[in-house]
């Protein structure tokens, strides 16, 4: 015994209440968001929780007040669960504070409960709540004590000071267990290497602790740092610099580049009631080189995609890149097309400062930024707009006369909007009477969304034909990422065999046409960091940047698939891998941990020479991202 409280059954019911609801979300914080690698620690760190609490007990439950101030601390960690949780769920990485501190996604209530409630597993997290509430509630102000003749104040101490002692012991046993398992020189080293073996290692609260040092040192540190001073020797990680040469497209003066919001690859050609999704892209598709093995970098938000086409590199997680990074220090397909007197133009229907978008676009060089300011919801066809910008129909519409005037050769890139999450934003007279029968609501309206899209594309394609710039222009087609819709009715994913919580790779569509272009479809794995070396490939460069990681996808040769996530995934032949997390000191592994369900688990390991590069190429992107910062 270590209180000398005599407590009623509701008292002790709201202890053991809270001692299990605090467990319940603690192992899933550990064991599912941040994925820690040793469970043997996370078992002990349980056992000093448990310990703990019967230390505090009595503190807690001696009068209503405290059990007040106890219940506003479990809310408080509950809410940041609840984030941290539904976070995880459509990023795959934890809320970060960079996420808290420059995030700019929407997020609107509708999301929450039409995308990301796991309505089952939810009831388990959240039960305890209401009931702590309401105990708190009914709680007397005073718990009466035991007779002092049965407990002396003398043995409590004695009590208390063995179980002190035990939790110290406990304690620090389990950080040398840790230490040895991922040894690192430094708290910030670890943190650096890799989150969950810090999670394992010192906990939850000082992670954040540590992301906020490291945000602190980054903008104390002088933006001096050049490629030639990062640790990393960039030949260790650049891939072949030579392009196919095979199909140089002569007569190539314009390039227009679109990004499609939200859209999966599972779309193509899709059909619900003997009715097309997306009518238009499919014609398109048979036109086209289509590339149907291809995977999004989706790890911050939508400006991922843009920053991994435009400069050939990874994004890292934590990491905002328009913001965060001085974009004048990386070289991009923006830069290469200037030097041969391109004019660049980005057109976007939101605000230009929607995730730093004008920042970002005027550092790397880009002619004009087109954005809603540039844009009339009055003079549009469909006269709609949102919190997220101006529609796609109208934005492709008006878009066009800039288009016409735009001096030539030209390079533009467009950003469309209107298939965002919760994809309620397509005009009314846009809804498919084969979709009205779909009974959950964000699959209708998904199906809905892309139709809209799809004929606000072919709508823009039919402007550019009238305005004689089809056939010099090359059009590439792709999306940011996919819908991550998980419904029974629709899947956007389910491709691979994942049967741990690992954010599976987003398959989505990739489109190239030029009216002279040989049809095909193209199987090669590829992603977005591969699109701007295989459209310097088709106009007829000799060599990519040396800048540049991705590799055309006209090349036979097939590399693996890096994805920056806080575990780093991997995909080669169709099989997925991560990182092992692992201290700075240890030995680097990669483990497989998946397939694609079309080709089954083959007896494929990584090559030697690639983990090297892999590794290698880890480091790398968090040298360049972390040295080239803005002021």
């Amino acid at each position: 015994m270590f209180s000398s409280l005599q407590l009623r059954k509701r008292d002790k019911f709201f202890f053991t209440l809270l001692l299990i609801g605090f467990l319940i979300k603690y192992n899933y914080f550990n064991w599912y968001i941040f994925n820690v690698p040793s469970l043997s620690i996370l078992l002990l760190k349980n056992v000093i929780v448990v310990l703990a609490f019967t230390l505090l007990y009595g503190i807690v439950l001696r009068n209503k007040k405290r059990k007040i101030f106890t219940l506003v601390i479990y809310l408080l960690f509950f809410l940041f669960f609840i984030a941290n949780l539904y976070y995880n769920r459509y990023f795959g990485n934890y809320l970060s504070l960079t996420d808290m501190i420059m995030g700019q996604g929407i997020r609107p209530f509708r999301v929450l409960t039409r995308q990301l409630i796991n309505w089952w597993l939810d009831l388990l997290l959240v039960f305890d709540i209401p009931i702590l509430i309401y105990l708190t509630y009914k709680a007397k102000p005073e718990t009466p004590k035991l007779k002092n003749s049965q407990f002396s104040r003398k043995s409590l101490l004695k009590n208390n000071f063995i179980l002190v002692l035990i939790i110290i012991i406990l304690f620090f046993s389990q950080l040398l267990y840790s230490y040895s398992l991922f040894p690192a020189d430094n708290f910030m080293e670890l943190f650096n290497h890799s989150t969950p073996a810090f999670v394992n290692v010192y906990g939850i609260l000082p992670l954040y602790l540590a992301e906020y040092q490291q945000l602190r040192n980054k903008r104390e540190r002088a933006k001096e740092n050049t490629a030639e001073d990062l640790e990393v020797d960039l030949s260790k990680v650049e891939t072949e610099k030579e392009l196919s040469a095979e199909e140089n497209i002569k007569n190539i003066k314009n390039v227009i580049v679109i990004q499609l919001e939200s859209m999966d690859a599972k779309l193509i050609d899709y059909q619900y009631n003997g009715r097309e999704v997306t009518p238009f892209l499919n014609q398109l598709k048979d036109k086209s080189k289509y590339f149907s093995d291809i995977y999004a970098h989706h790890i911050n938000g939508s400006f991922d995609a843009e920053f991994s086409f435009l400069t050939s590199l990874y994004p890292i997680n934590r990491n905002y890149a328009f913001r965060s990074n001085d974009m004048r220090e990386f070289n991009t397909i923006v830069n290469v097309l200037r030097q041969d007197n391109y004019n660049t133009y980005a057109f976007h229907g939101n605000k230009e400062g929607f995730f730093y978008r004008d920042k970002g676009y005027l550092e790397m060089g880009f002619d004009r930024f087109y954005s809603r300011e540039d844009f009339s919801v009055e003079e549009g066809i469909v006269g709609e707009d949102t919190y997220l910008g101006i529609n796609d129909y109208d934005l492709f519409d008006q878009s066009v006369e800039y288009l016409k005037t735009a001096e030539e050769p030209f390079f533009s890139i467009f950003i469309t909007v209107s298939s965002h999450t919760p994809f309620n934003f397509y005009p009314e007279e846009y809804e498919v009477e084969e979709f009205a029968e779909i009974e959950t609501p964000i699959v209708r309206d998904y199906f809905n969304s892309m139709y809209f899209v799809d004929n606000s594309l072919e709508m823009f394609f039919e402007k550019i034909k009238e305005s004689s710039l089809m056939e010099d222009t090359l059009f590439v087609i792709y999306s940011d990422h996919v819908a991550d819709i998980n419904k029974e009715e629709y899947r956007s994913g389910d491709n691979f065999a994942n049967h741990r919580n690992i954010k599976e790779p987003e398959h989505i569509p990739l489109f190239i046409y030029h009216q002279d272009i040989e049809p095909e479809v193209i199987a090669k794995s590829g992603s977005h960091t591969d699109i701007a070396p295989t459209i310097l490939d088709l106009m007829g460069y000799p060599e990519k940047p040396e800048e540049f990681l991705g590799v055309s996808l006209l090349k036979d040769l097939e590399n693996p698939l890096l994805f920056l996530h806080e575990i780093p995934q991997i995909i080669y032949k169709d099989q997925l891998y991560i990182r092992v997390p692992a201290g700075p000191e240890e030995e680097i592994k990669f483990e497989k941990i998946s397939y694609k369900k079309s080709t089954g688990d083959l007896n494929i390991e990584l090559p030697e020479n690639e983990k090297e590069r892999l590794n290698n190429t880890i480091n790398y992107m968090q040298e360049v991202m972390n040295s080239f910062l803005s002021e």
